[in-house]
């Protein structure tokens, strides 16, 4: 029987070079790392390899792995870091940063300090200073799920976004100061409700980061740096984001497996689970990766600020 595109991709020493950095990382003391609460990862790769459905289309293996390399090429750089990275910076240096980030491609961006729970199990990150991102997925090609082409658009969204974080890592290490990218397949943290606290969107029932740009149609990473002064979110709330879902649920209606929790489950130190891994992982391996709860989102459909509206007038 011919070998599955995904078991050759694993096999790889692409691959298995990957699995021994992040394991040399998480051997280091001299990093961030994973408490007992904290949550294990779901890897997408080894999920597909546990799994007996489907496997992406040979057309796309170019794209997967243009993500591999980054993702290799954010570990083999951190041995490019300074010495002794400075940790301060001052407002024009990060308004540099964030002009970059924008040429670059990035949709929004925002600050916070990481907390341990959200550090995958067995893994780890260089510093607790964070350099939040999103990047916008192609809505055509989100409205096509679940499809090959809605499958392109999420993977050559994690390409992207993995190259804007290497060069603002590498731009941060030109100017003296410690970095380490996190790519945004296969993280070593939990994204969304970093992202939540660097104030660039509101969790949604999906589970998903609900932005003011983009509704719940972009990809997250993260830079994590030694600049220990970056402007924390403090102010920017979205809350009102988890009430309109609860009048809404139509991502719940919509799901093909029926895979959401009715009420998502609460886990000590903050990690909620929306949905139910044995409904969804077969159904995801099997139709491409998915995204109908992406493409049925009103906040993918509509502007968010007349969602808003609409909502916060309701008497």
């Amino acid at each position: 029987m011919e070998m599955s595109l995904t078991k050759r991709l694993a096999k790889s020493r692409l691959f298995t070079s990957i699995t021994e950095l992040e394991d040399q990382l998480a051997a280091r003391t001299d990093t961030v790392h994973p408490v007992e609460i904290s949550p294990k990862r779901f890897d997408i790769i080894q999920g597909k390899l546990e799994s007996t459905e489907g496997s992406p289309p040979v057309r796309l293996l170019p794209c997967i792995l243009q993500c591999l390399s980054g993702i290799k090429e954010s570990f083999l750089t951190l041995a490019e870091n300074p010495a002794d990275p400075k940790t301060k910076a001052s407002a024009d240096f990060i308004q540099e940063l964030e002009l970059k980030a924008y040429a670059l491609g990035a949709s929004s961006i925002g600050y916070t300090q990481l907390p341990e729970r959200w550090v995958f199990q067995d893994k780890a990150v260089l510093y607790k200073n964070a350099i939040v991102l999103s990047m916008e997925m192609d809505q055509e090609g989100i409205n096509s799920a679940p499809s090959v082409a809605c499958m392109k658009t999420v993977m050559e969204t994690y390409r992207d976004l993995g190259r804007i974080n290497n060069q603002l890592a590498a731009f941060l290490r030109e100017r003296g100061y410690g970095a380490h990218a996190g790519h945004p397949l296969n993280g070593l943290v939990l994204y969304p409700p970093l992202a939540q606290m660097a104030g660039l969107g509101w969790l949604g029932l999906n589970g998903l980061l609900i932005t003011p740009e983009h509704g719940p149609r972009v990809r997250l990473a993260a830079v994590f740096t030694s600049i220990e002064n970056l402007p924390f979110n403090e102010g920017s709330d979205h809350s009102w984001v988890r009430d309109y879902c609860e009048n809404c649920r139509i991502c719940h209606i919509k799901c093909p497996p029926g895979a959401f929790y009715e009420d998502p489950v609460e886990h000590a130190g903050g990690q909620v689970t929306y949905i139910k891994n044995e409904l969804c992982f077969p159904y995801f391996n099997a139709y491409h990766g998915c995204s109908v709860c992406v493409k049925v989102c009103p906040f993918n459909l509509r502007p968010y600020e007349k969602i808003k509206a609409g909502f916060t007038a309701t008497p």
